[in-house]
């Protein structure tokens, strides 16, 4: 299984989007690349995984519905377990949605070059991100491959992303997505007020200036010189022949090339203030609440649990953003495609066996034997070392449902040390503080800590409230 995968997941391209559109997390400009990573996360991660992320009646319920699986009604596991294994079925594998270019992650990166020399650094214009930032647009969340925007009051500058429309965006084309690029983002940004969006087809050897004009997007053109006037940044020129002249072959485009002019009078800006989270933390979705069909993702949640669009192969599986990461995505996606879409990637024998595996854990009484002696352990560690007072485990190891992949141990604790907070914090700090040892005990399950001596989030008090265990 593991060559195959990794076969299959050599076709992504390098630096694929993460996206928030309609309520739906769009992966690389495509659904189809959504239903292609989950069906990844699936095969390497497993079933079990997957299956124990959703209510098993409702994995029942999927199963029936989609491939005529019998509910269980009776204790009966071998009986299911052989239905399950004589079915044919061929799970499905979603294809690669159109052809990679290197060129394009190339001018990607000039192109980022480029505008960065016009912000703060050099020209200081403004500010330049890109490369997996999050540009918030009501519900939708974007991650355009350059932005570019001067703060208030059309944009605000938050800890995680953009909100509002950017200055400038500039969308570098997919191949084979180019519909989404047009049909469904640039509406959104013609809505929003984006008032420079800049379309790059590599193939072509083409970059698309839009502006709005009369509440519509008008295309624009440059002038007999080949210059464009940017309509967002009054005395900024832009040279968009200049980056195909320079390109050095097939797919080599200089990372120092000046592609801007710059009046001696544009307004120069000082550095743009981040003006905090921008997000409740405290509320964030602990549970994905899927269901049968797909359910609406809200921005808050996304930006909680999306992670750098960063993709890797580790471990004979994909990695983004480690097991936190995968996580997120794997609800998200199920959110978006719901239940009975989501049982379509595997075979009917791996969903009975993931379910009746988790059903078989949960009637053991001894199945949480060892995190409960992990629990102890180091409770004792913590009190041996430092001046604790008290100690309450809560969460997964006290509730009803059995541990999975995805399981913690949490533990509050009054009394605890303070630290000091990871921005400030020495490297020393970072791998020596309570916390940080405790997570060296065990990686499955994840070990954290709560000091409940401070002011706890509403997740946390619920958390505490809902079941705990003083030890």
């Amino acid at each position: 299984m593991s060559a195959s995968l990794l076969d299959d997941y050599h076709a992504w391209s390098a630096g694929f989007k993460i996206e928030l559109v309609h309520g739906q997390l769009i992966v690389g400009d495509s659904l189809v690349h959504s239903r292609r990573l989950l069906s990844q996360i699936i095969r390497g991660w497993g079933v079990e995984a997957i299956a124990s992320l959703a209510p098993e009646q409702l994995w029942w319920q999927a199963l029936s519905h989609t491939l005529g699986t019998p509910i269980p009604t009776s204790p009966d596991a071998s009986a299911m377990q052989r239905w399950a294994d004589g079915v044919e079925y061929q799970p499905e594998n979603p294809p690669y949605h159109g052809s990679w270019q290197f060129s394009g992650s190339q001018l990607r990166h000039a192109l980022r070059l480029a505008m960065f020399k016009l912000g703060m650094r050099y020209e200081k214009l403004g500010q330049s991100l890109g490369n997996g930032f999050v540009h918030r647009l009501g519900q939708h969340g974007f991650m355009p491959d350059v932005l570019f925007f001067r703060g208030e009051p059309r944009n605000r500058l938050y800890e995680y992303y953009l909100d509002g429309a950017a200055d400038i965006v500039v969308e570098v084309i997919q191949p084979g997505c180019e519909e989404h690029t047009y049909t469904v983002k640039k509406p959104i940004y013609k809505a929003a007020g984006v008032p420079e969006l800049w379309i790059v087809n590599t193939a072509q050897e083409q970059i698309e200036l839009w502006r709005p004009v009369e509440g519509a997007y008008q295309r624009q053109t440059t002038n007999a010189a080949g210059r464009y006037a940017v309509s967002s940044i009054p005395g900024l020129t832009f040279l968009p022949d200049q980056v195909w002249l320079a390109k050095k072959d097939d797919w080599d485009y200089p990372l120092a090339e000046n592609w801007f002019d710059v009046a001696a009078d544009v307004p120069r800006l000082t550095r743009i203030p981040r003006v905090g989270d921008g997000v409740d933390w405290s509320k964030a979705l602990m549970k994905f609440p899927v269901a049968l069909d797909p359910v609406a993702i809200a921005f808050d949640d996304y930006i909680y649990w999306c992670p750098e669009a960063k993709f890797e192969f580790l471990n004979g599986r994909p990695d983004i953003g480690g097991r936190e990461g995968i996580k997120g995505l794997a609800g998200m996606l199920m959110m978006t495609f719901g239940l009975t879409e989501v049982v379509k990637l595997a075979h009917p024998r791996d969903w009975v066996a993931a379910l009746l595996a988790q059903r078989m854990k949960a009637a053991d009484p001894n199945h949480k034997a060892a995190a409960w002696k992990l629990a102890r352990d180091t409770a004792t560690f913590l009190r041996d070392h430092y001046s604790i007072e008290r100690i309450v485990v809560a969460g997964d190891l006290v509730a009803p449902e059995p541990l999975n992949l995805w399981s913690e141990l949490v533990l509050f604790v009054w009394g605890l040390p303070e630290v000091e907070t990871p921005r400030s914090a020495s490297a020393q700090t970072r791998y020596t503080s309570p916390e940080a040892i405790v997570q060296q005990l065990s990686d499955h399950p994840r070990i954290r800590l709560v000091n409940a001596s401070q002011e706890l989030t509403s997740t946390e008090s619920a958390l505490l409230n809902a079941s705990s265990i003083e030890l």
